[in-house]
């Protein structure tokens, strides 16, 4: 009688975190729910609309614009805030010669008037956030994950 064996785990392991690696997340673990398009015009207009979450990062980002540009936190306006789908954990800002996680990121780009200094600045759902030179800034993911 011939005996069957069992595929090596060696070769299981890695099929299994590729698969968990590629599975769909849902909206909430993502980001929370805040997947909305805001500008600062609908910001205050409406406490249900994730404004509360993003608030302190809107915050943080401000303060950096103001310190970079060396001007008062007053001096800077938030110009978008947008809801994106970033194709990989650089956040659609790339560094040379960096690896980044190879799934779709769900964040933010702001933008925003630093006493007529533009800039631009990539989140992730949280309160990750990078400034992106637009010779490094790449385009959100067209690939909506939900």
């Amino acid at each position: 009688m011939k005996s069957i064996m069992a595929p090596r785990a060696s070769g299981i392991v890695p099929l299994v975190l590729a698969l968990v690696a590629c599975a769909p997340m849902n909206r909430e673990q993502m980001d929370g729910g805040a997947d909305r398009e805001t500008s600062p015009e609908t910001e205050h207009a409406s406490e249900t609309s994730g404004s509360q979450v993003m608030q302190p990062m809107i915050e943080q980002i401000r303060a950096d614009a103001a310190q970079r540009a060396g001007v008062a936190v007053a001096d800077v306006k938030v110009l978008t805030v947008e809801s994106v789908t970033w194709p990989d954990g650089s956040l659609g800002c790339p560094e040379p010669g960096m690896m980044y996680t190879q799934a779709l990121v769900r964040g933010y780009r702001i933008r925003v008037d630093a006493a007529g200094t533009p800039m631009s600045y990539h989140t992730g759902a949280t309160s990750t956030f990078v400034l992106c030179p637009p010779e490094r800034a790449q385009e959100p993911s067209p690939v909506d994950p939900t």
